[in-house]
């Protein structure tokens, strides 16, 4: 009976363990990937570099440290908002992976810092098995193309201004399309999104700042954003600051027209911030410097602008994701642009992490050993600075018509309007020069900087738009003989005595392509100078083993 009874624990207990062991590391295991899946997103990883952002705010005011987790509550919520606009199996994707897939999981991880199943710095490639990612990513059906899009518009004209509103989805009901804005769209996180600005507003003193959080939370409630930019614009002396909305367009991959939300939380520096004042007087001046004719030269040109530096501690949505922008000119809505002006921020602690572990190490590679001591810090920020002044100024509209020049030009638009902002920028880094607002001898610096910010862009692919201007301006540059290749050294250079005119001619086609809404002349200088010459190819070859971006890992001490 004993024996019995022993060997019934014996069986009992081999239950229980074999129950346990199927929990541990069957369908209760979240250690899934394979050696193979390891392997691929080992590989993919070296395109990006972890960068830790890491911030002690734990000797601020009470008060202060609460709004700073209130704002960053709302950009959370923001980026809930994105992970649906940018493929729309990201949410089913995300319970599955969540649910069978661990923390560590190298698969979920990847999968999380891309907001989807889609390689951003790999042309959008899929590491997952799903089907290629749809041109309208989460903004259209997953079916739709441009000529159904566009024969819509053409049949139901009532429908027109709603259609190509930046801030609605398409979607089917039956046989018929309907534009849904987004405040109805993502209501369950615009109103909580609202509500918590409207908390936030209360827990500044700064005047200035709490206007803007409220007029925020009206703006996302009605899709009405003017008074809201309108408003961050005029901020004044805040110690900190919040991007927060839907603003760029380049997910929308099908006619540059649907806003992605993005949002990042930032503390100011007031006094680097301050040194940046000078530039807000020569904007009228900038206008009339630019290289193409009077009369499609912007009349308002010296409207308000504001320049802020600041470190962010959050980042969320678009913002976060793939190319990580190291300075932004916002709002881009052409009516805000043109009746009252633009914010320009600067991301300092994004910048000095690109210049220091990407920009510095390809250049130090690729750039002729007696230019690259002319690739400087100094050099870097003064081009960051010009391209996005350079964004504000120039064509908002089609030349004689009311219509917007992203409209005119569709899914062209987004890769010209950046290299349009490289080259008038960099043609405006003369202006200030030749005035000596800016020290006449940094001119090698601002061109051999650029040069090394051009090798690290086209690593990001032509299917992305920085990558495809910083491209086209490469050959073009190539072609009038402003950069030259040295086949004997595999090493590039600036020719001093070449570059200005080439700038100046690139920067008038882009600027008449813009005035005149002219979508056959993009495609026609996109067809020209937007393939990549085979010994540039073997020239990227040489940076297979850096990072192509960085990935800031933000976090902060609290307490």
């Amino acid at each position: 009976m004993r024996q019995k009874r022993r060997n019934a624990w014996w069986y009992l207990g081999g239950v229980v363990m074999m129950v346990f062991l199927f929990l541990v590391l069957g369908c209760g295991k979240k250690q899934t990937w394979t050696v193979e899946e390891a392997q691929e997103i080992a590989q993919r990883m070296k395109k990006y570099a972890p960068t830790p952002m890491n911030y002690d705010l734990s000797s601020y005011p009470e008060r202060d440290r609460e709004l700073l987790k209130t704002l960053i509550e709302v950009g959370k919520l923001a980026d809930e908002i994105f992970w649906r606009q940018t493929y729309h199996r990201n949410i089913e994707l995300r319970e599955q992976i969540v649910k069978k897939r661990s923390e560590d999981d190298p698969v979920r991880r990847f999968f999380f810092m891309q907001a989807g199943p889609f390689d951003r710095l790999a042309h959008n490639e899929p590491f997952m098995d799903v089907p290629p990612k749809p041109p309208g990513a989460g903004f259209y059906p997953p079916d739709m193309t441009k000529e159904e899009f566009e024969n819509w518009i053409e049949t139901h004209p009532e429908d027109k201004e709603a259609f190509l509103s930046p801030y609605t989805v398409i979607r089917r009901e039956g046989d018929r399309l309907v534009a849904v804005p987004y405040h109805e769209a993502y209501k369950e996180f615009i109103d909580p999104m609202a509500e918590k600005l409207r908390h936030a507003a209360t827990l500044t003193d700064n005047e200035s700042f709490r206007r803007y959080l409220l007029a925020k939370a009206d703006a996302l409630q009605t899709d009405q954003y003017f008074d809201a930019d309108v408003a961050w614009i005029d901020m004044k002396d805040s110690p900190y600051d919040m991007v927060i909305g839907p603003f760029e367009v380049y997910e929308d991959e099908l006619n540059n027209l649907k806003a992605a939300y993005e949002a990042s939380v930032e503390i100011v520096d007031r006094e680097e911030s301050a040194r940046l004042e000078v530039y807000k007087q020569h904007l009228e001046d900038l206008e009339k410097f630019l290289p193409y004719p009077e009369e499609y030269k912007n009349p308002r040109a010296g409207l308000t602008a504001s320049f802020v530096i600041v470190r962010d501690i959050y980042r969320g949505g678009d913002i976060r994701v793939g190319y990580q922008p190291v300075a932004a000119n916002l709002p881009n809505d052409p009516e805000v642009q043109a009746k009252k002006g633009t914010k320009k921020t600067f991301w300092k602690n994004v910048l000095e992490a690109r210049l220091n572990q990407i920009i510095l190490p390809i250049g130090k590679r690729l750039i002729a050993s007696d230019q690259v001591q002319y690739m400087t810090p100094q050099g870097f920020f003064d081009f960051v600075l010009m391209h996005e002044i350079a964004h504000g100024i120039g064509p908002r509209y089609v030349h004689g018509t009311k219509t917007p020049v992203n409209v005119a030009l569709r899914e062209l638009y987004s890769w010209i309007e950046e290299n349009k902002a490289d080259l008038a920028g960099l043609h405006s880094l003369r202006y200030f020069r030749e005035n000596d607002i800016i020290d006449p001898a940094m001119r090698r610096q601002h061109l051999v900087s650029y040069l090394g910010s051009i090798f690290r862009t086209i690593r990001f692919g032509t299917g992305e738009a920085h990558g495809k201007a910083a491209l086209v301006s490469f050959n073009f540059l190539r072609d009038h003989g402003g950069i030259v290749f040295d086949e004997a050294t595999g090493r590039y250079s600036i020719d001093f005595s070449k570059i200005d005119q080439a700038i100046t001619l690139l920067t008038n086609e882009l600027l008449m392509i813009e005035a005149e809404g002219d979508y056959a002349r993009a495609q026609r200088l996109e067809a020209h100078y937007g393939q990549m010459p085979e010994f540039l190819k073997q020239s990227l070859q040489q940076l297979e083993d850096l990072p192509i971006d960085i990935v800031p890992e933000y976090k902060v001490k609290w307490e």
